[in-house]
């Protein structure tokens, strides 16, 4: 402050030096907070880089994306509450609170690990089906959602107005005319193309419908950098759907960028819904912003939370949620643990790789160990700075014998991995630090079900639909291309 009451009684000094002045404090400032908040090692040297070579830029993106989970917290401390209360209320009638009968050991031990670190029970009496590609999941979205006879939850990341777009629409209308209760919930950032001319005859049907922290909010310096990735539908609490496809036409092979879009989605029926329901509806009351506890009751119904099981299902599925508001990385931990407790193979499915540096070792320790480590991405990616920045992470990787595959018929955007032909996660969370730290996501762990065969027939499918990166061949990539995925690496903390 002494500083600038010096300038402003200097008349010779010039409005440039004032203003150049002002924003070498606010660089100083910004990189001492950075420096306080002891963030990863790696995050706070990114930032320290782009503040030191991009001053004006790298400002402007501290303030829209760098802001602290601590910040986030903060911000949603009263709503975090609520929530926090509807959470317990779900507990008490948690119908799912019986660790499921399994008999493999190792599947046991995850499940109880798993719950340790956030994630919610597992449920059993519970079928699940790997649904792969476009076509297939849609068709079986569309026919439950047709089916629908008391409410139907739907939640996307990215909602576009196109043909699919405007199809499922036209049958949510006509539900929600029919007398189902019908909430369409879509992220604010992802679904910013969503325009009034396309919600409006949804909401006069009687569709109740809510934007995710829209970026015209007078919050979005605290929320733009926290986005609501998840995909869910629930029809009548007894089936729903979750995994890697939003809703457009790119999804169904309709994009001339990515005429083939390879990816996964799963479908599941019975007890296992309890909890994502429960995900569902406390995005819900977020996004809604002016229910308080009180205004749960209505949600506390069979209707909405159905004893409802399948007694022949084998195995048992656990659904894990995190975000950027929650106490620890729940989906990363998960991950990790089940990851750690392969014995023969780890095989991953991922469109952006983007490792933290524990989920980085122990990838390369498992290799070492002589597990078999295989990662399938995209041959041709949608993101130039995160696709460099991925294949930064290649070299140390392949170096110990991680096997790395490139799907070449098309854009590949599954996230699944496969644990020793047994234990497989599928969701909406990719293997990067955006969805294991910055946004809403989740992912649903299957335990000896039937469905774990079916990826693993996908996924040999895809690898003969890829090409296998070799040592040899990436060692002899230009000098050009290894800086260029060295400075992605330096900022990868910030994707």
């Amino acid at each position: 402050m002494t500083i600038i009451v010096i300038l402003f009684n200097k008349p010779f000094i010039s409005l440039y030096t004032l203003v150049g002045v002002l924003w070498s404090i606010t660089l100083i400032a910004i990189a001492f907070v950075i420096f306080i908040e002891n963030r990863s090692p790696q995050s706070t040297l990114a930032w320290f880089l782009v503040l030191a070579l991009l001053p004006i830029f790298g400002v402007l993106l501290y303030f829209l994306f760098g802001r602290s989970r601590w910040r986030r917290k903060k911000h949603l401390h009263r709503v975090e509450e609520r929530r926090k209360i509807f959470r317990e209320i779900l507990g008490s009638k948690q119908i799912n609170s019986v660790i499921p009968p399994i008999q493999n050991e190792q599947s046991a031990g995850l499940m109880k690990v798993v719950q340790k670190f956030g994630g919610g029970p597992a449920a059993n009496e519970t079928t699940t089906k790997l649904l792969t590609n476009g076509e297939e999941t849609f068709t079986e979205i569309i026919k439950a959602i047709e089916n629908a006879q008391h409410h139907i939850h739907i939640q996307y990341y990215i909602y576009r107005s196109d043909e699919i777009g405007k199809k499922l629409r036209s049958i949510l209308i006509q539900k929600a005319q029919a007398g189902v209760i019908v909430r369409f919930l879509y992220d604010g950032l992802g679904s910013y193309s969503l325009r009034k001319h396309f919600l409006q005859p949804m909401k006069e049907a009687g569709v109740e419908v809510l934007e995710f922290d829209s970026i015209l909010s007078p919050w979005l310096l605290e929320t733009v950098n926290y986005r609501n990735h998840r995909k869910i539908v629930i029809v009548d609490g007894k089936f729903g759907f979750t995994g890697g496809l939003n809703v457009g036409d790119e999804y169904l092979g309709r994009s001339k960028k990515f005429p083939i879009w390879r990816d996964s989605h799963l479908k599941i029926e019975g007890k296992a819904l309890y909890k994502l329901q429960a995900i569902f509806l406390e995005d819900w009351i977020y996004a809604s912003s002016g229910l308080n506890s009180y205004s749960w009751e209505p949600y506390m119904t069979k209707q909405y939370f159905p004893n409802y099981g399948v007694p022949d299902a084998e195995g048992a599925v656990q659904i894990v949620a995190s975000g950027p508001s929650s106490h620890d990385t729940s989906i990363r931990n998960a991950l990790l643990a089940a990851m750690g407790s392969a014995k023969k193979s780890i095989w991953i499915a991922t469109p952006y790789f983007i490792p933290d540096q524990e989920t980085f070792t122990l990838l390369r320790l498992s290799a070492i160990a002589g597990i078999d480590v295989r990662i399938l991405y995209p041959g041709k990616s949608d993101s130039v700075i995160s696709d460099q920045a991925s294949q930064s992470y290649f070299a140390p990787l392949l170096e110990v014998g991680v096997s790395i595959y490139r799907y070449k018929d098309g854009f590949m955007h599954a996230k699944i991995v496969l644990i020793d032909d047994e234990i497989a996660t599928i969701g909406t969370a990719n293997m990067d630090i955006r969805s294991f730290e910055l946004n809403y996501e989740l992912i649903a762990i299957l335990y000896e079900s039937t469905a774990v065969i079916d990826v693993k027939r996908d996924f040999e499918e895809d690898f003969k639909a890829s090409t296998e990166v070799r040592w040899e061949d990436f060692q002899n990539r230009s000098i050009r291309k290894r800086i260029l995925e060295s400075l992605m690496r330096l900022i990868s903390p910030l994707l």
